[in-house]
């Protein structure tokens, strides 16, 4: 692999975006309540994920 660890950042309510991210490996590290505003001015919470080389889930090559 050539990277440490992968962070990333989704909205709390993208459930499907959350999903797709834990099946492939990626672990919720943590909820940051009303941590930004929207366009619209309302506080929005988030979801921190990491993954590292490790706990990748490579669904190519589970069908070799």
């Amino acid at each position: 692999m050539f990277y440490i660890k992968i962070i990333l950042n989704t909205n709390f309510t993208n459930t499907r975006a959350q999903h797709v991210y834990e099946k492939l490996g990626f672990r919720k590290v943590r909820v940051n309540y009303d941590s930004w505003k929207n366009q619209l001015g309302e506080l929005e919470s988030s979801v921190d994920y990491e993954l590292y080389p490790e706990w990748f889930v490579n669904f190519c090559e589970q069908h070799l």
